[in-house]
Protein backbone atom coordinates (compact mmCIF):
# COMPACT_ATOMS: atom_id res chain seq x y z
CA UNK A 1 0.00 0.00 0.00
CA UNK A 2 1.34 3.56 -0.97
CA UNK A 3 2.49 5.63 2.15
CA UNK A 4 0.37 8.91 2.03
CA UNK A 5 3.42 10.56 3.06
CA UNK A 6 4.96 10.04 0.19
CA UNK A 7 1.86 10.62 -2.25
CA UNK A 8 2.36 14.08 -4.54
CA UNK A 9 0.19 16.76 -3.93
CA UNK A 10 -0.09 20.60 -4.63
CA UNK A 11 -1.55 23.77 -2.75
CA UNK A 12 -2.70 26.45 -4.70
CA UNK A 13 -2.73 30.01 -3.07
CA UNK A 14 -5.76 32.49 -2.80
CA UNK A 15 -6.21 32.94 -6.72
CA UNK A 16 -10.31 33.12 -6.88
CA UNK A 17 -10.36 36.68 -6.02
CA UNK A 18 -7.31 38.07 -7.52
CA UNK A 19 -8.14 36.14 -10.53
CA UNK A 20 -11.53 37.82 -10.62
CA UNK A 21 -10.19 41.54 -10.23
CA UNK A 22 -7.46 40.56 -12.88
CA UNK A 23 -9.84 39.41 -15.48
CA UNK A 24 -12.00 43.05 -14.86
CA UNK A 25 -8.69 44.70 -15.26
CA UNK A 26 -7.47 42.62 -18.52
CA UNK A 27 -11.37 43.32 -19.90
CA UNK A 28 -11.17 46.83 -19.57
CA UNK A 29 -8.34 47.33 -21.78
CA UNK A 30 -10.24 45.00 -24.39
CA UNK A 31 -13.22 47.26 -24.11
CA UNK A 32 -10.89 50.50 -24.13
CA UNK A 33 -9.38 49.10 -27.25
CA UNK A 34 -12.41 48.36 -28.99
CA UNK A 35 -14.18 51.56 -28.29
CA UNK A 36 -11.02 53.95 -28.84
CA UNK A 37 -9.97 51.77 -32.56
CA UNK A 38 -14.02 52.87 -33.38
CA UNK A 39 -13.31 56.69 -32.10
CA UNK A 40 -13.59 58.97 -35.26
CA UNK A 41 -10.02 59.74 -36.27
CA UNK A 42 -8.37 56.58 -35.90
CA UNK A 43 -8.90 53.50 -38.88
CA UNK A 44 -8.59 50.60 -36.51
CA UNK A 45 -6.28 49.40 -33.62
CA UNK A 46 -2.88 49.14 -35.88
CA UNK A 47 -3.64 52.84 -36.02
CA UNK A 48 -4.06 53.54 -32.36
CA UNK A 49 -0.45 52.39 -31.90
CA UNK A 50 0.98 53.77 -35.01
CA UNK A 51 -0.01 57.22 -33.23
CA UNK A 52 1.14 55.99 -29.58
CA UNK A 53 -2.17 56.16 -28.18
CA UNK A 54 -2.82 52.25 -28.01
CA UNK A 55 0.13 51.85 -25.61
CA UNK A 56 -1.86 53.21 -23.22
CA UNK A 57 -4.26 50.53 -23.09
CA UNK A 58 -1.92 47.90 -22.55
CA UNK A 59 -1.36 49.05 -19.22
CA UNK A 60 -4.39 47.46 -17.93
CA UNK A 61 -3.76 43.91 -19.52
CA UNK A 62 -0.50 43.80 -18.45
CA UNK A 63 -1.22 45.21 -14.93
CA UNK A 64 -4.01 42.56 -14.74
CA UNK A 65 -1.51 39.80 -15.62
CA UNK A 66 1.66 40.89 -13.36
CA UNK A 67 -1.42 41.00 -10.19
CA UNK A 68 -2.32 37.34 -11.40
CA UNK A 69 1.00 35.81 -11.17
CA UNK A 70 2.02 37.69 -8.21
CA UNK A 71 -0.80 36.20 -6.41
CA UNK A 72 -0.80 32.76 -8.15
CA UNK A 73 1.74 30.99 -5.74
CA UNK A 74 1.58 27.05 -5.11
CA UNK A 75 2.85 24.35 -3.08
CA UNK A 76 4.24 21.30 -4.91
CA UNK A 77 4.98 18.08 -2.14
CA UNK A 78 7.08 15.55 -4.02
CA UNK A 79 8.85 12.37 -2.93
CA UNK A 80 12.09 13.64 -1.63
CA UNK A 81 11.46 17.24 -1.76
CA UNK A 82 9.18 20.14 -1.69
CA UNK A 83 8.89 23.19 -3.69
CA UNK A 84 6.90 26.62 -3.32
CA UNK A 85 6.37 29.05 -6.54
CA UNK A 86 6.08 32.46 -6.45
CA UNK A 87 4.44 33.97 -9.60
CA UNK A 88 4.67 30.65 -10.88
CA UNK A 89 8.53 30.90 -12.16
CA UNK A 90 10.45 31.72 -8.92
CA UNK A 91 10.42 28.73 -6.98
CA UNK A 92 12.31 27.58 -4.03
CA UNK A 93 12.60 24.11 -3.43
CA UNK A 94 13.70 22.28 -0.03
CA UNK A 95 15.32 18.51 0.14
CA UNK A 96 13.93 16.57 2.97
CA UNK A 97 17.17 15.22 4.07
CA UNK A 98 18.57 18.54 4.33
CA UNK A 99 16.24 20.06 7.13
CA UNK A 100 17.77 20.33 10.38
CA UNK A 101 14.80 22.41 11.81
CA UNK A 102 11.81 24.13 11.01
CA UNK A 103 10.41 27.57 12.09
CA UNK A 104 7.55 29.54 11.93
CA UNK A 105 6.29 32.69 12.08
CA UNK A 106 3.05 33.78 12.82
CA UNK A 107 1.06 37.49 12.36
CA UNK A 108 -2.07 37.07 11.72
CA UNK A 109 -3.97 37.14 15.61
CA UNK A 110 -7.12 36.48 15.20
CA UNK A 111 -5.63 33.24 13.90
CA UNK A 112 -2.65 32.92 16.01
CA UNK A 113 -1.64 28.84 14.84
CA UNK A 114 -1.66 29.53 11.70
CA UNK A 115 2.00 30.49 10.39
CA UNK A 116 2.61 33.44 7.96
CA UNK A 117 5.75 31.98 6.75
CA UNK A 118 7.90 28.67 7.81
CA UNK A 119 11.92 29.19 8.00
CA UNK A 120 14.02 26.18 7.16
CA UNK A 121 17.05 25.99 9.21
CA UNK A 122 19.40 23.36 6.80
CA UNK A 123 22.26 21.26 8.04
CA UNK A 124 25.31 23.03 5.71
CA UNK A 125 24.01 25.90 8.06
CA UNK A 126 21.90 28.12 5.11
CA UNK A 127 18.54 29.11 5.81
CA UNK A 128 15.69 29.12 3.49
CA UNK A 129 11.96 30.63 3.78
CA UNK A 130 8.68 30.39 2.00
CA UNK A 131 6.01 33.09 2.35
CA UNK A 132 2.72 31.34 2.50
CA UNK A 133 1.05 34.45 3.99
CA UNK A 134 -1.29 34.48 0.50
CA UNK A 135 -2.81 31.08 1.41
CA UNK A 136 -5.87 30.94 3.01
CA UNK A 137 -5.56 30.09 6.82
CA UNK A 138 -6.80 26.17 6.62
CA UNK A 139 -4.65 25.65 3.57
CA UNK A 140 -1.47 27.19 5.69
CA UNK A 141 -2.33 24.88 8.23
CA UNK A 142 -2.23 21.80 5.32
CA UNK A 143 1.08 22.96 4.37
CA UNK A 144 2.58 22.99 7.98
CA UNK A 145 1.08 19.65 8.85
CA UNK A 146 2.30 18.31 5.53
CA UNK A 147 5.78 19.13 5.89
CA UNK A 148 5.73 17.84 9.49
CA UNK A 149 4.99 14.24 8.47
CA UNK A 150 7.66 14.82 5.32
CA UNK A 151 10.97 16.26 7.11
CA UNK A 152 12.05 13.46 9.74
CA UNK A 153 14.86 15.55 12.04
CA UNK A 154 18.28 13.37 12.91
CA UNK A 155 18.26 12.46 15.76
CA UNK A 156 21.75 12.91 16.81
CA UNK A 157 22.88 15.86 18.76
CA UNK A 158 22.12 19.25 17.00
CA UNK A 159 24.80 21.94 16.74
CA UNK A 160 24.94 25.26 16.33
CA UNK A 161 25.22 26.57 12.93
CA UNK A 162 28.19 28.51 11.49
CA UNK A 163 27.98 31.73 11.93
CA UNK A 164 30.22 32.19 9.02
CA UNK A 165 27.81 30.30 6.96
CA UNK A 166 25.09 32.33 8.42
CA UNK A 167 26.28 35.55 7.43
CA UNK A 168 27.31 35.14 3.84
CA UNK A 169 24.05 33.64 3.39
CA UNK A 170 21.89 36.14 4.32
CA UNK A 171 23.63 38.75 3.31
CA UNK A 172 23.99 37.48 -0.32
CA UNK A 173 20.81 38.62 -2.64
CA UNK A 174 18.49 36.00 -3.31
CA UNK A 175 17.93 34.45 -6.79
CA UNK A 176 14.90 36.49 -7.61
CA UNK A 177 16.66 40.20 -6.65
CA UNK A 178 19.69 38.65 -9.47
CA UNK A 179 16.99 37.59 -12.34
CA UNK A 180 15.44 41.16 -12.05
CA UNK A 181 18.57 42.94 -12.12
CA UNK A 182 20.09 41.62 -15.18
CA UNK A 183 16.66 41.28 -16.66
CA UNK A 184 16.29 44.58 -16.48
CA UNK A 185 19.96 44.86 -17.36
CA UNK A 186 18.57 43.24 -21.12
CA UNK A 187 15.54 44.77 -21.58
CA UNK A 188 17.00 48.45 -21.08
CA UNK A 189 20.12 47.75 -23.12
CA UNK A 190 17.69 45.97 -25.83
CA UNK A 191 15.49 49.26 -26.32
CA UNK A 192 19.11 51.14 -26.49
CA UNK A 193 20.02 49.05 -29.28
CA UNK A 194 16.16 49.22 -30.86
CA UNK A 195 15.96 53.13 -30.64
CA UNK A 196 19.56 53.24 -32.11
CA UNK A 197 18.76 50.66 -34.53
CA UNK A 198 15.76 52.85 -35.36
CA UNK A 199 17.61 56.21 -35.70
CA UNK A 200 20.84 54.35 -37.90
CA UNK A 201 18.30 52.90 -40.72
CA UNK A 202 16.44 56.60 -40.72
CA UNK A 203 20.12 58.11 -40.95
CA UNK A 204 20.56 55.24 -43.91
CA UNK A 205 17.39 56.18 -45.77
CA UNK A 206 17.79 59.94 -45.41
CA UNK A 207 21.61 59.68 -47.04
CA UNK A 208 21.26 56.66 -49.48
CA UNK A 209 17.33 56.78 -50.56
CA UNK A 210 16.33 58.25 -53.85
CA UNK A 211 14.59 61.83 -53.86
CA UNK A 212 11.96 62.10 -56.45
CA UNK A 213 8.82 64.97 -56.27
CA UNK A 214 5.94 64.32 -55.11
CA UNK A 215 2.52 65.98 -55.45
CA UNK A 216 0.15 66.18 -52.03
CA UNK A 217 -3.32 64.84 -52.90
CA UNK A 218 -4.87 64.76 -49.68
CA UNK A 219 -3.88 66.59 -46.41
CA UNK A 220 -6.46 66.56 -43.54
CA UNK A 221 -5.15 67.40 -39.86
CA UNK A 222 -7.11 68.12 -36.38
CA UNK A 223 -6.16 67.69 -33.08
CA UNK A 224 -7.26 64.54 -30.75
CA UNK A 225 -7.42 65.56 -27.07
CA UNK A 226 -7.21 62.45 -24.42
CA UNK A 227 -7.54 63.94 -21.29
CA UNK A 228 -4.73 66.60 -20.04
CA UNK A 229 -3.15 65.74 -23.88
CA UNK A 230 -3.40 66.21 -27.07
CA UNK A 231 -2.24 65.37 -30.24
CA UNK A 232 -2.28 66.29 -33.90
CA UNK A 233 -2.96 63.66 -36.74
CA UNK A 234 -2.27 63.89 -40.02
CA UNK A 235 -4.49 61.95 -43.17
CA UNK A 236 -2.19 62.49 -45.99
CA UNK A 237 -2.08 60.87 -49.70
CA UNK A 238 0.46 61.56 -52.06
CA UNK A 239 1.46 60.78 -55.40
CA UNK A 240 5.29 60.10 -57.09
CA UNK A 241 6.93 58.64 -60.15
CA UNK A 242 9.68 56.55 -59.82
CA UNK A 243 11.53 54.88 -62.55
CA UNK A 244 9.16 55.82 -64.71
CA UNK A 245 6.04 54.15 -62.65
CA UNK A 246 3.21 56.16 -60.80
CA UNK A 247 3.09 55.28 -57.10
CA UNK A 248 0.93 56.26 -54.46
CA UNK A 249 1.81 56.78 -50.62
CA UNK A 250 0.57 58.07 -47.29
CA UNK A 251 3.43 57.55 -45.00
CA UNK A 252 5.12 60.63 -43.08
CA UNK A 253 8.14 61.34 -40.69
CA UNK A 254 7.49 64.96 -38.87
CA UNK A 255 8.26 66.13 -35.47
CA UNK A 256 6.57 68.81 -34.34
CA UNK A 257 2.83 69.99 -32.83
CA UNK A 258 1.94 71.49 -36.27
CA UNK A 259 1.51 70.16 -39.44
CA UNK A 260 1.93 72.57 -42.23
CA UNK A 261 -1.02 73.00 -44.43
CA UNK A 262 -0.49 72.15 -47.56
CA UNK A 263 -3.06 72.08 -50.32
CA UNK A 264 -3.79 69.50 -52.71
CA UNK A 265 -1.98 69.82 -55.83
CA UNK A 266 1.55 71.33 -53.87
CA UNK A 267 4.81 69.66 -54.73
CA UNK A 268 6.60 68.24 -51.91
CA UNK A 269 10.38 65.91 -52.26
CA UNK A 270 9.45 62.07 -51.18
CA UNK A 271 12.32 59.82 -50.08
CA UNK A 272 12.46 56.24 -52.09
CA UNK A 273 14.16 52.96 -51.42
CA UNK A 274 15.61 52.60 -54.81
CA UNK A 275 14.72 48.74 -54.01
CA UNK A 276 11.84 49.12 -53.28
CA UNK A 277 9.67 51.82 -54.94
CA UNK A 278 6.89 51.40 -53.10
CA UNK A 279 8.83 52.30 -49.86
CA UNK A 280 8.43 55.79 -49.63
CA UNK A 281 8.06 58.56 -47.03
CA UNK A 282 7.87 62.52 -46.81
CA UNK A 283 10.20 64.16 -44.60
CA UNK A 284 8.53 67.19 -42.60
CA UNK A 285 10.76 69.12 -39.84
CA UNK A 286 13.18 66.22 -39.20
CA UNK A 287 15.86 68.79 -37.94
CA UNK A 288 18.85 67.81 -36.00
CA UNK A 289 17.48 68.14 -32.42
CA UNK A 290 14.62 65.03 -32.89
CA UNK A 291 18.17 63.42 -33.42
CA UNK A 292 19.96 64.24 -30.83
CA UNK A 293 17.10 63.48 -28.23
CA UNK A 294 16.85 60.30 -29.96
CA UNK A 295 20.73 60.02 -29.27
CA UNK A 296 20.13 61.19 -26.05
CA UNK A 297 17.71 58.31 -24.63
CA UNK A 298 19.65 55.93 -26.22
CA UNK A 299 22.65 56.75 -24.06
CA UNK A 300 20.03 57.01 -20.92
CA UNK A 301 19.06 53.83 -21.83
CA UNK A 302 22.74 52.07 -21.79
CA UNK A 303 23.73 54.11 -18.56
CA UNK A 304 20.57 52.45 -16.75
CA UNK A 305 21.36 48.56 -17.96
CA UNK A 306 25.19 49.30 -17.18
CA UNK A 307 23.99 50.44 -13.64
CA UNK A 308 21.38 47.10 -13.29
CA UNK A 309 24.38 45.30 -14.84
CA UNK A 310 26.86 46.59 -12.27
CA UNK A 311 24.44 45.95 -9.95
CA UNK A 312 23.88 41.99 -10.65
CA UNK A 313 27.68 41.49 -11.05
CA UNK A 314 28.25 42.79 -7.15
CA UNK A 315 25.86 40.35 -6.06
CA UNK A 316 27.48 37.83 -8.24
CA UNK A 317 31.18 38.50 -7.00
CA UNK A 318 30.30 39.76 -3.59
CA UNK A 319 33.08 39.43 -0.65
CA UNK A 320 33.23 36.75 1.53
CA UNK A 321 32.33 37.99 4.79
CA UNK A 322 35.12 37.06 7.65
CA UNK A 323 33.85 36.45 10.94
CA UNK A 324 36.79 37.58 14.27
CA UNK A 325 37.89 34.46 16.24
CA UNK A 326 36.36 36.34 19.23
CA UNK A 327 33.26 35.95 18.35
CA UNK A 328 33.73 32.54 17.20
CA UNK A 329 35.17 31.73 20.85
CA UNK A 330 32.66 33.12 22.37
CA UNK A 331 29.72 31.30 21.08
CA UNK A 332 31.56 28.01 21.47
CA UNK A 333 31.02 28.82 24.54
CA UNK A 334 27.24 28.56 24.03
CA UNK A 335 25.60 25.20 24.58
CA UNK A 336 23.91 24.00 21.47
CA UNK A 337 20.60 23.12 23.78
CA UNK A 338 20.77 26.84 25.13
CA UNK A 339 21.12 27.77 21.95
CA UNK A 340 17.76 26.17 19.86
CA UNK A 341 15.85 26.98 23.60
CA UNK A 342 16.29 30.54 22.78
CA UNK A 343 15.50 29.96 19.07
CA UNK A 344 12.00 28.67 20.42
CA UNK A 345 10.59 31.51 22.22
CA UNK A 346 11.67 34.20 19.83
CA UNK A 347 8.25 35.76 18.82
CA UNK A 348 8.19 37.90 15.35
CA UNK A 349 9.85 41.42 15.89
CA UNK A 350 8.45 44.50 16.13
CA UNK A 351 9.41 47.61 13.88
CA UNK A 352 13.37 48.20 13.99
CA UNK A 353 14.42 51.80 15.23
CA UNK A 354 16.48 53.99 13.09
CA UNK A 355 19.59 53.50 14.99
CA UNK A 356 22.36 52.09 12.47
CA UNK A 357 25.91 51.18 14.21
CA UNK A 358 28.15 53.39 12.14
CA UNK A 359 30.70 54.09 14.33
CA UNK A 360 32.08 52.20 17.57
CA UNK A 361 30.04 52.03 21.22
CA UNK A 362 31.37 55.10 22.59
CA UNK A 363 31.50 54.86 26.45
CA UNK A 364 31.15 57.48 29.00
CA UNK A 365 32.16 58.17 32.93
CA UNK A 366 32.99 54.21 32.02
CA UNK A 367 29.34 53.29 32.88
CA UNK A 368 27.46 54.00 29.75
CA UNK A 369 27.93 52.19 26.33
CA UNK A 370 26.01 54.50 23.89
CA UNK A 371 25.89 53.75 20.08
CA UNK A 372 24.30 56.93 18.31
CA UNK A 373 22.49 57.50 14.87
CA UNK A 374 24.83 59.20 12.71
CA UNK A 375 23.25 60.61 9.87
CA UNK A 376 25.89 62.55 7.29
CA UNK A 377 26.12 66.45 6.31
CA UNK A 378 25.14 65.67 3.12
CA UNK A 379 22.13 64.04 4.16
CA UNK A 380 21.13 67.54 6.20
CA UNK A 381 21.45 69.30 3.02
CA UNK A 382 19.63 67.11 0.62
CA UNK A 383 16.20 67.12 2.52
CA UNK A 384 17.12 70.76 3.73
CA UNK A 385 17.04 71.63 -0.08
CA UNK A 386 14.10 69.21 -0.27
CA UNK A 387 12.34 70.86 2.28
CA UNK A 388 13.07 74.59 0.97
CA UNK A 389 11.56 73.25 -2.48
CA UNK A 390 8.45 71.70 -1.28
CA UNK A 391 7.81 75.19 0.96
CA UNK A 392 8.45 77.24 -2.29
CA UNK A 393 5.96 75.33 -4.35
CA UNK A 394 3.17 75.27 -1.36
CA UNK A 395 2.89 78.80 -1.95
CA UNK A 396 1.21 77.86 -5.90
CA UNK A 397 0.03 74.73 -4.90
CA UNK A 398 -1.61 74.41 -1.37
CA UNK A 399 -2.13 70.31 -1.73
CA UNK A 400 2.20 70.37 -1.44
CA UNK A 401 2.00 71.44 2.21
CA UNK A 402 1.21 67.56 2.32
CA UNK A 403 4.66 67.27 1.44
CA UNK A 404 6.08 70.25 3.71
CA UNK A 405 4.88 68.02 6.48
CA UNK A 406 6.02 64.91 5.55
CA UNK A 407 9.77 66.65 4.67
CA UNK A 408 9.63 68.10 7.60
CA UNK A 409 8.94 65.45 9.86
CA UNK A 410 11.61 63.84 8.47
CA UNK A 411 14.16 66.33 8.83
CA UNK A 412 12.90 66.45 12.70
CA UNK A 413 13.64 63.07 13.06
CA UNK A 414 17.37 63.23 11.33
CA UNK A 415 18.01 66.28 13.60
CA UNK A 416 17.41 64.92 16.63
CA UNK A 417 18.54 61.28 16.43
CA UNK A 418 17.98 58.39 18.55
CA UNK A 419 20.41 56.11 20.45
CA UNK A 420 20.93 53.01 22.63
CA UNK A 421 22.33 53.41 25.68
CA UNK A 422 23.88 50.75 28.21
CA UNK A 423 23.77 51.75 31.17
CA UNK A 424 26.83 48.66 32.84
CA UNK A 425 26.74 49.57 36.09
CA UNK A 426 23.17 49.45 36.87
CA UNK A 427 22.72 46.72 34.34
CA UNK A 428 19.71 48.03 32.10
CA UNK A 429 19.36 49.67 29.06
CA UNK A 430 16.88 52.26 27.06
CA UNK A 431 16.33 54.30 23.48
CA UNK A 432 16.53 57.98 23.70
CA UNK A 433 16.76 60.94 21.67
CA UNK A 434 18.97 63.30 24.13
CA UNK A 435 20.82 61.79 27.06
CA UNK A 436 22.91 62.84 30.20
CA UNK A 437 23.54 61.10 32.92
CA UNK A 438 21.58 63.41 35.37
CA UNK A 439 18.57 62.01 33.70
CA UNK A 440 19.19 58.84 33.65
CA UNK A 441 17.38 57.66 36.38
CA UNK A 442 13.94 59.37 35.55
CA UNK A 443 14.55 57.13 31.66
CA UNK A 444 12.13 54.12 31.05
CA UNK A 445 14.86 51.29 30.77
CA UNK A 446 14.61 47.46 30.57
CA UNK A 447 17.14 45.10 33.04
CA UNK A 448 19.61 43.14 31.77
CA UNK A 449 17.68 40.45 33.80
CA UNK A 450 14.92 40.29 31.62
CA UNK A 451 16.76 39.62 28.79
CA UNK A 452 17.07 35.93 27.55
CA UNK A 453 19.74 36.24 25.11
CA UNK A 454 20.55 39.09 21.90
CA UNK A 455 19.24 37.99 18.61
CA UNK A 456 20.73 38.84 14.61
CA UNK A 457 18.36 39.18 11.95
CA UNK A 458 17.85 40.16 8.80
CA UNK A 459 15.57 43.17 8.08
CA UNK A 460 14.46 41.63 4.65
CA UNK A 461 11.33 39.11 3.55
CA UNK A 462 12.32 35.43 2.97
CA UNK A 463 15.54 36.10 5.31
CA UNK A 464 17.93 38.06 2.65
CA UNK A 465 18.80 41.57 2.98
CA UNK A 466 21.52 44.07 3.44
CA UNK A 467 20.51 45.06 6.79
CA UNK A 468 21.61 42.86 9.91
CA UNK A 469 19.43 44.12 12.71
CA UNK A 470 19.93 43.51 16.67
CA UNK A 471 17.22 42.62 19.40
CA UNK A 472 17.48 42.19 23.07
CA UNK A 473 14.95 39.45 23.39
CA UNK A 474 12.69 38.85 26.57
CA UNK A 475 12.24 35.97 28.18
CA UNK A 476 8.62 35.57 27.25
CA UNK A 477 9.72 35.79 23.72
CA UNK A 478 9.63 39.71 22.62
CA UNK A 479 11.93 41.70 20.83
CA UNK A 480 13.39 45.04 21.33
CA UNK A 481 15.29 46.40 18.81
CA UNK A 482 18.85 47.73 19.98
CA UNK A 483 20.43 48.80 16.62
CA UNK A 484 21.12 48.12 12.86
CA UNK A 485 24.06 47.94 10.98
CA UNK A 486 24.41 47.25 7.13
CA UNK A 487 26.98 44.99 5.08
CA UNK A 488 29.93 47.78 5.21
CA UNK A 489 30.37 48.11 8.70
CA UNK A 490 29.73 44.24 9.46
CA UNK A 491 33.21 44.15 11.50
CA UNK A 492 32.01 46.72 13.78
CA UNK A 493 29.00 44.31 14.87
CA UNK A 494 31.03 41.18 14.84
CA UNK A 495 33.69 43.19 17.37
CA UNK A 496 30.60 44.68 19.61
CA UNK A 497 28.78 41.56 19.77
CA UNK A 498 30.78 39.34 21.71
CA UNK A 499 31.53 42.32 24.69
CA UNK A 500 28.11 43.57 24.85
CA UNK A 501 26.35 39.91 25.12
CA UNK A 502 29.56 39.12 28.09
CA UNK A 503 28.92 42.38 29.35
CA UNK A 504 24.98 41.78 29.91
CA UNK A 505 25.42 38.53 31.48
CA UNK A 506 27.23 36.23 29.02
CA UNK A 507 23.63 36.04 26.86
CA UNK A 508 23.50 33.41 23.85
CA UNK A 509 23.73 34.90 20.48
CA UNK A 510 20.69 33.92 18.13
CA UNK A 511 20.81 34.14 14.50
Amino acid sequence: MTDPRKAKKTFFSQWGPPTLLCGMFVLFGVFAFIIASLKPGFSGIFDLFQHGAGYAFLAPIILGIVFWLFFFWQVRFEETYATIYYCTFFPVRIDYAEANRLAYFYKKYKKQEVPAAIHFYLRSGKTKSWNINLFSPQTALNIKNELEKRVAFPEKKRTIPDVELWANNVLRSSDAVKIIRVAAALITFSLGVWEMTGQLMWDKRIKTWDKVDGIILKNTTKRISDGKRSKVVADVEYKYTCKGKLYYGTKIVYDSDSFPDLKPGTKRQVIVDPENPQECAIMFWYRGYWRLIRWVKCLFLYLVSLGFAILFFRTVFQKKVNIPQTLKNYINTIPAERFYAALDIEQPAVALNNIELRQKMEYQNSRYGIIRQDVSKFTYIVWGVLMFLAVATSVFSPVCWITVIIIGFVVYSLYTPRMTVFDFQEKKFFCCKHFSPEKAEKMKALSFDKVDHLCCNTLFRGNKGQFIGVFAVTHDGYKLPLFKVTRKRLDLLFELLPELAEKMGHLPITY
